[in-house]
């Protein structure tokens, strides 16, 4: 995304809080249609019907007004903070990813998402040695001025918040950031809500599900330059913390171990796909080189909302709707695929793919490829 930042008033803030919480939008989907209409207040007055002409037989809901002040209402009594993909506080290095969330919700210090950071994640059931490892990263990379992130799971994410919390640490949690979970992290909470920050996108009250943690992972790489896995099991969600963070562009270090503990297996397993080996936090440091220089002075931003494309006419979208429907399939294709196969207008073409979605009857995929849901 790139763009100006600006700071929104309070009731445009809970407009973009009554977009992404209403039926059938993702970060994804909120952005298509933030780009399309020009505005969260258009998109909103424009989801429902959108979804009927995309096939679905009832609109879909859009979150009441009374609902979004009333989460807002919550967090503010919490101490917390609302911060939407737009406003200065947003942190540049999460606006940067494909379906960063259109709006966090921060306890603590919202400032340390702003700052350099590198995350340290790994197994639950991590060993002694791992978990003094993790603090050995965590303290080292503290020292060097980072920022260190992670889940607030047990084990290594628990090892590494505690090792930094003196010089900055973010936890990125799956529920809501009201939400302690594991119960028995309940004190280190306590010190990352006081001296850190604890963020999430999920709504205030939200209990973690399983379903949570893929999109919280994402969070995770989204706000680091890298990410340093400490014990991982196969298939565990350190590793899909891993591949998200190839997917971002960050880098991915991985701390090798002994193949007869199946805690390594994971670790060894992306050294040997080309993670950079690491024993301590100067391999961290030195491999990220020169993105630990300070930035040149452009401010980053999103490409968030500008001017809306013309109106395609109802005579355009009938055949939009045709010609999409005729040439998507099961197997995702590019959004730039469809526009040259099919010869349509942007605009015609964009209002039909957003109709399709809000129906659940398009999925979107990485690289802006979409398939039809059959």
């Amino acid at each position: 995304m790139s763009g100006a930042r600006r700071l929104l008033g309070e009731s445009e803030r809970l407009d973009w809080l009554r977009l992404i919480r209403s039926e059938n939008i993702g970060p994804v989907t909120f952005f298509a249609l933030l780009r399309h209409f020009g505005s969260v207040a258009a998109a909103l007055d424009a989801a429902p019907e959108l979804s009927r002409r995309g096939g679905r037989k009832r609109a879909i809901r859009v979150a009441p007004a009374a609902d979004a002040a009333r989460e807002a209402a919550a967090l503010a009594g919490a101490g917390g903070t609302l911060i939407a993909a737009c406003e200065p506080a947003y942190p540049v290095a999460l606006a940067a990813i494909a379906d960063p969330p259109p709006v966090i919700q921060v306890l603590g210090d919202p400032a340390l998402l702003g700052r350099r950071a590198v995350a340290v994640v790994g197994a639950r059931n991590a060993s002694a040695a791992g978990r003094r490892l993790a603090r050995d990263l965590a303290s080292g990379l503290g020292a060097a001025g980072l920022v260190v992130v992670s889940g607030m799971a047990r084990g290594i994410d628990a090892a590494a918040h505690e090792a930094a919390l003196e010089t900055g640490s973010v936890a990125a949690v799956a529920g809501g950031v009201d939400a302690i979970y594991p119960k028995e992290n309940t004190a280190l909470y306590g010190q990352l809500a006081a001296s850190g920050a604890v963020m999430s996108e999920q709504p205030f009250g939200t209990q973690p599900t399983a379903r949570h943690f893929p999109p919280r992972n994402r969070l995770i790489s989204g706000l680091s330059l890298g990410v340093v896995v400490v014990e991982a099991a196969p298939r565990s969600g350190s590793l899909i913390t891993a591949r998200m963070a190839l997917e971002q562009g960050r880098e991915v270090f991985a701390v090798p171990g002994s193949p007869l503990d199946p805690r390594y297996r994971g670790t060894n397993g992306l050294i040997r796909e080309g993670a950079v080996l690491t024993e301590s936090a100067a391999d961290v440091i030195e491999n990220l080189g020169g993105a630990l220089r300070p930035p040149l002075g452009e401010t980053p931003g999103g490409d968030i909302a500008g001017q809306p494309p013309g109106k395609a006419d109802e005579s355009a979208l009938a055949e939009a709707r045709a010609r999409l429907l005729e040439m998507l399939g099961p197997v995702p294709v590019t959004v730039d695929e469809l526009l040259r196969e099919c010869q349509l207008s942007p605009p015609a073409a964009m209002t039909v793919l957003l109709e399709l979605e809000l129906a659940e009857r398009l999925e979107r995929h990485p690289g802006n490829r979409v398939s039809l849901i059959s």
